[in-house]
Parts: structure tokens; C-alpha cells; sequence
């Protein structure tokens, strides 16, 4: 027996449907807007406008002006389609109201002779060519009768993403044919008892009214309350994923009494402030509770986070069990086995280090003694999370720069062991709204300030006709004893007008001014052993400039290094440039990072450049970024399982953000597994978008 088409079924289209089914679509246009991920009736619906254009301004033809957007409603009173001589066909209609005529030219477009006909009453909305005073391309709707709503011109015309193929028109018309079929049974998650106390609109008001607005209130409205609707998903998914881990027991105490943390901190050459001792407080109690602990220690650049990290180390190893310190490059894990080396000795602790370099031998002892349930830190890379390396007794795992890291390769971690302890590192300082949007699921300690016996650091602008001198001022630097680094964007082969790490190594490297110097390239394609020897080398002073890409961005500490020159400066984001300019200042000296943007610098990326040189505070600089740019991807893979945000604007949607997590909160407080029919959707909606956010839970 032949099936009907849902379109054809008693009751016709249901939001559930496949957009081949909505008139007008068909399988082949289908598939066209399957190219902007767009399958069902709700899909289509939810494909919000990325603009709008206002044309509700009407005026009569004879007191039209060039300039604004205007709108005249009117009577075709010619048409004709026109050959060029470059074989283009153009099509053009002569429009009058009464008061005067205007003339409406469409490039390419002889098509519209089957709509635009001589007769014809039309709505044309467009802006004035000051010259021929004339309408080009203008936005036009034939009104077909009185009652008719406008769609294409004469209102808050929509404005969506495209793709080849299709037209705004076609999206647009699609879209109100899915409104009308299907709006109205859109399955709303946010609990009816919810929208009503908070004065929300309900949801198929709101996608009609975010899609075909009445007037700037109703856009209002109507964006706020889809807005609102993501964020309370995407806290509910946090707020689940906290629960689940601080109910999760594990039955391993992970923290001693304190007494080798006590013995380090004697030990160290200088005085922790009052932020680390703070952080190291708030993770040790998270260590000694019955549950285990899943935070962030979110700190500025060279705010000390190692240190902090490491001391609570201690607490885990002085209670007789391994601890795993992950890192994203081998240069930064042998940076961090270095560092925590140095400050393990003075207390007898054990320090490994385990890469993808690491020889068979050094393996194999790394896991004799592990497997003898060995206290011990062990540093590594990803190695630290493959093959068939076993850490029976891990009880913290601690990941440093997490957003380089997918979370299955966390979970992977705390696979290791009985549930660990899992301490996240960023030295990326996040704007307030970001953190609890993607990091919601975590506690967070903050570091804000940089330790006390560390040099003044600047920031200066300087153009590309000023390299010389800046050369100059790196070889004075030089003389003194300091060492300086180089970044570029690009190792080679850059277009026209990018610095590349190849040519600018070359330049320096037989600049006169720099004979009596050593300088240096390191970037990512080189080999793992090369680029070691380069970075020792540089550490140890053996080189005296180091030219780099952004493979230095996080980790690379040599308190020697006071220069930092950025060429090319305006292709960098404002906190990716924070983290480049924290490679020094790292020691007691004055330093300076010098910014020089290339020849074709927008005026936008200059005032960025101008915020990163008037402070050094990261989260400042973050704030801005995130004002100026956006929010973006800048915790990449953090977001894993985590669906865009299409409407929330992080940079300014911080109260309606608090409002979402403190609604998910006691919504899941009331039922706890939003179990009951008023949450059932709820509960539906995040199973089918958020499954594996939900699945990885208790990774974190």
C-alpha cells in the first residue's frame, strides 16, 4: 500500500517533517538547503535572520531623495528586458504612483518580466541612485491583494545566510509557508509556568516575530525570548553536569595533611601572594571532599598558576598516590617537567616526564613504577592519554590549556583512574559571561594579579617603517644580556604583505646589527627534536633571538627574554596577542612587547591593538575582545557536544545569562531528572541536542 506524503496527510506538516514536503521546496531544493544544515520544518524556522533592512518608510514617488532606504507603493506602467553589450540581459520597469514615475533597473534578472508585468501593482523598496535617479536592484513585493502581508518590501525585511542556489526570496517565502504550516506545533522547552513568570512570549509568537518583526519591539521581544530559551538549555546541561559530578563518590581521599606542600613553599625563592594561596585553599578542600573535585583555575599571564598546580600536587602525592599534569605541546609539558623538577627536589618528590619522544627504555621505567603504585608526578602530552599506559592509583589529573584539548580526551584521562580529582588550567583569561556559559559545570579559582618580584612590562604601537629601530633597541637589549623573541603569522609561502617566520629569521639573521648575536627559528612543522634543541638552546641562553610562530604562544618561559616583537600584529586576536606578550616579564627586568601591525591595517584592528597596549589586565583585554570580535571559538573544543549559540549574544547578554543558569537551577531542584510532564520537553530537547554533552558528564 503506497504511503502519503506528510503534506498530504490528514493534518498536513508537523515541525517534525522534511523541508521536500513544504510546497514550493521539493526534493531538489532540499537538498539545497540541507547545504546550510537546514532538514526539517523546525530547522528551517529556527534559520533566524542574520539582519534585517528597514523599508517602512513609505513615501510618495515625487519626494523621493537619495540616501536612506525608502518605499513607494505604485503601478507597472513599463517593462522591458535590455541586452548589453558585454551579453548580459538586465531587466528594467518604469513604476508610477500618481505623483511621478521611477525607474527600476535589474541587473541580470530577465526573469522577473514573468512577475513584473505591465499593470501590476508592486511595493518597491530600495535606496535612490543620486545620478540617474533611478532605483538599482531595489527589494519589490506585486501585491496580489489588499489584505496580502508584505514579505520582501514595505517592512523589517529578514535577511538570512545563504547558500548557492538558493535566493533571499525563496527563504523568505519558504519560511513563511513553514510559519503557517507548522509554527504554531513547534514543541516549546522552556516550561509554560516559566514563560509566564518571567513575561516571555510564547514560542511561535516568537519565531514569527523574529523572523517577519512588526516593529523594532517586537524583534525585542521576540529575540530575548529565543535567547533566553538557548541559554537555559545550555545551563541546564551545565547545571546537570555539576550534579552529576559532585554526586558521584569515589571513596579516595586525594589530599594529605599538607605537610610536603608546607616543606615546598618554605623551599621556593619567593613569597606566594595572596591569590595563589587563595586558589591552593579553595582546590585542597575540593581534594579532601567526598566527591570528586572538577575545577578551573582560571589565571592570567604569568600569574603563577604552575606553582599552584603543583602544590597541590603535593597534597595528592604526600597521600601515597600518582598525579598526571597534562599539557597540549611537548614543549610546554617539558616546560612544566622542568619547572615542577625544580621545585620537587628540594622535597624528594619524584617528577617523569612522558612524550611522544620519550624513549622505550624511559617508558618502561615510567611504567615499572607506576605500576608499583609509586608516588609520583608525571608531566606528558597526549601520550600521557594513549596506548596502554596504566595509572592504577592517579588521583588528580591536571590539564593545562583544556580549551586545546577535546573532552573526550579529558575523559580519557580521568579514565586513568578511580574517577580523579581533575584540576583545568587556562592561562586564556575569559570574560565573565563565557565562563559561565562553557564553564558552568566547573568551580573556578581566579588568579588576577602577577607575582610580585616580576619587572614591569609594556606594550608599545609602532609602525612597519620603524623596524630599523626597532632592531636598534633589540640589539641594546642584547648587549645587556637580555634575549628577545620574534612572532610572525605565517612560516611561509604568506600572501603579499604578511611577515613569514622564514624570511624575517634570514633578515635578522644577517642584520648588522645583530652580527655578534645567535639567532633562531622555530615554528610547528619542524621535527619534535628539533624543535627541542631549539627551545633548549634558547632557554639556556646559547641563542639570543628566537624567531617563532605562535607555537610559543602558552608555556615557553625564559625570564631572560624582555623583548617581544609581534610583526604583523593586526592578524592576531587581542587575547592570542595578551598570551604572546606574557612571554616576557616573566623575571625581574623591565620588558617590553612591541606590536607592529602590517601596512594594511584596518582602523578596527588598530583600536585593538590600542586596548592590549593601555592595560595589562587579561580579563580587561578579554572583556574588550569579546565587545569587539564577538565571542567566536576561542575555547575551541571545550565546546564539544555544545551547540551554537544563534541568538545569545555573550558580549552583552550577561544579566538575561544569570537569569538562565538561576532558572535551571531551580528548575532541576524541583526535579532533579526532569521527570515530570511540565519538563518533558525540556527533557526532550536536551537528550536530542545535547546527548553527548550529557554522556561526558562526569568527564567534565
Amino acid at each position: 500500500m503506497a504511503t502519503l506524503s506528510p503534506s498530504l496527510r490528514p493534518g498536513g506538516l508537523d515541525p517534525t517533517s522534511r523541508l521536500q514536503y513544504l510546497p514550493g521546496v521539493g526534493p531538489n531544493r532540499a537538498a539545497t538547503f540541507e547545504r546550510l544544515g537546514l532538514v526539517t520544518i523546525e530547522d528551517l524556522l529556527r534559520h533566524y535572520p542574520r539582519a534585517y533592512l528597514d523599508a517602512r518608510t513609505f513615501v510618495p514617488i515625487a519626494r523621493l531623495t537619495p540616501g536612506p532606504l525608502l518605499t513607494v507603493t505604485g503601478t507597472v506602467t513599463s517593462a522591458a528586458a535590455m541586452r548589453t553589450r558585454g551579453g548580459r540581459t538586465d531587466f528594467a520597469v518604469t513604476v508610477n504612483d500618481g505623483t511621478g514615475a521611477l525607474g527600476c533597473y535589474f541587473f541580470g534578472q530577465p526573469f522577473l518580466a514573468r512577475v513584473l508585468k505591465k499593470g501590476v501593482a508592486v511595493v518597491v523598496s530600495g535606496t535612490v541612485d543620486p545620478l540617474e535617479r533611478r532605483m538599482l536592484n531595489p527589494l519589490f513585493e506585486v501585491i496580489e491583494s489588499e489584505t496580502a502581508d508584505l514579505l520582501h518590501a514595505g517592512r523589517m525585511v529578514p535577511v538570512h545566510a545563504l547558500t548557492r542556489g538558493l535566493t533571499a526570496r525563496m527563504v523568505r517565502r519558504a519560511v513563511r509557508d513553514a510559519l503557517d504550516r507548522a509554527g504554531a506545533r513547534v514543541v516549546d522547552p522552556v516550561p509554560a509556568a516559566l514563560l509566564g513568570q518571567l513575561e516571555l512570549l510564547p514560542l511561535a509568537t516568537a519565531l514569527r516575530q523574529i523572523q517577519f518583526p512588526d516593529d523594532d519591539a517586537a524583534l525585542a521581544a521576540a529575540r530575548r525570548r529565543l535567547a533566553f530559551e538557548e541559554l537555559l538549555l545550555l545551563q541546564a546541561v551545565m547545571e546537570i553536569r555539576r550534579r552529576a559530578a559532585q554526586q558521584t563518590g569515589r571513596g579516595l581521599v586525594t589530599a594529605g595533611p599538607g605537610a610536603l606542600a608546607t616543606r615546598a613553599v618554605a623551599t621556593l625563592p619567593f613569597a606566594l601572594i595572596e591569590d595563589q594561596a587563595h586558589a591552593v585553599e579553595e582546590i585542597v578542600a575540593d581534594m579532601r571532599a567526598p566527591r570528586p573535585m572538577h575545577r578551573l583555575l582560571l589565571g592570567d599571564v604569568g600569574s603563577g598558576k604552575t606553582v599552584v598546580a603543583f602544590l597541590a600536587a603535593l597534597h595528592a602525592i604526600e597521600a601515597g598516590h600518582a598525579v598526571a599534569f597534562m599539557a597540549p605541546t611537548e614543549i610546554l609539558a617539558r616546560q612544566h617537567a622542568t619547572t615542577c623538577a625544580r621545585l620537587a627536589a628540594p622535597v624528594g618528590v619524584g617528577v617523569s616526564c612522558l612524550t611522544g619522544g620519550t624513549p622505550a627504555a624511559e617508558r618502561r621505567e615510567v611504567a615499572t613504577r607506576l605500576a608499583a603504585r609509586e608516588p609520583l608526578l608525571l608531566l606528558g602530552t597526549h601520550a600521557l592519554i594513549e596506548g596502554e599506559l596504566d595509572i592504577p592509583h592517579l588521583a588528580l589529573a591536571i590539564v593545562d590549556e583544556q580549551h586545546r584539548f577535546g573532552v573526550r580526551q579529558r575523559a580519557s584521562l580521568a579514565d586513568k583512574g578511580e574517577l580523579p580529582d581533575v584540576l583545568v588550567l587556562t592561562a586564556t583569561p575569559i570574560p565573565r559571561t563565557l565562563t559561565l556559559a562553557y564553564y558552568g559545570d566547573l568551580d573556578v579559582s581566579r588568579l588576577r594579579r602577577r607575582p610580585a618580584d616580576r619587572g614591569r612590562l609594556v606594550a608599545r604601537i609602532t609602525g612597519e617603517e620603524k623596524r630599523d629601530r626597532v632592531v636598534e633597541f633589540m640589539a641594546r637589549e642584547l648587549a645587556a644580556g637580555r634575549q628577545a623573541f620574534v612572532v610572525v603569522p605565517a612560516i611561509d609561502d604568506a600572501a603579499r604583505g604578511t611577515r613569514t617566520a622564514q624570511a624575517e629569521h634570514k633578515r635578522l639573521a644577517q642584520h648588522p646589527d645583530l652580527a655578534d648575536y645567535h639567532v633562531g627559528l622555530l615554528h610547528g612543522r619542524m621535527k619534535s627534536d628539533d624543535k627541542r634543541a631549539t627551545m633548549d638552546a634558547f632557554a639556556r641562553g646559547a641563542l639570543h633571538v628566537l624567531v617563532a610562530t605562535t607555537v610559543v604562544e602558552v608555556g615557553v618561559d625564559v625570564p631572560n627574554a624582555t623583548l617581544m616583537v609581534v610583526l604583523g600584529a593586526d592578524a592576531f586576536g587581542l587575547t592570542q596577542l595578551h598570551q604572546l606578550r606574557g612571554r616576557v616579564g616573566r623575571g625581574p627586568d623591565r620588558s617590553v612587547c612591541v606590536l607592529v601591525p602590517g601596512r594594511a591595517a584596518t582602523p578596527q584592528a588598530l583600536e585593538r591593538l590600542g586596548v592590549l597596549a593601555g592595560t595589562e589586565d587579561g580579563f580587561a583585554i578579554a572583556e574588550a575582545d569579546l565587545t569587539l570580535r564577538g565571542p567566536g571559538e576561542p575555547w575551541g573544543t571545550r565546546q564539544s557536544g555544545l551547540p551554537k549559540l544563534k541568538l545569545a549574544d555573550l558580549a552583552r547578554d550577561e544579566a538575561l545569562l544569570a537569569l538562565a543558569r538561576r532558572c535551571a537551577a531551580e528548575l532541576l531542584d524541583g526535579d532533579p531528572q526532569l521527570q515530570s510532564s511540565p519538563y518533558a520537553p525540556l527533557r526532550a530537547a536536551l537528550l536530542e541536542h545535547y546527548a553527548e554533552a550529557l554522556e561526558l558528564s562526569l568527564a567534565g
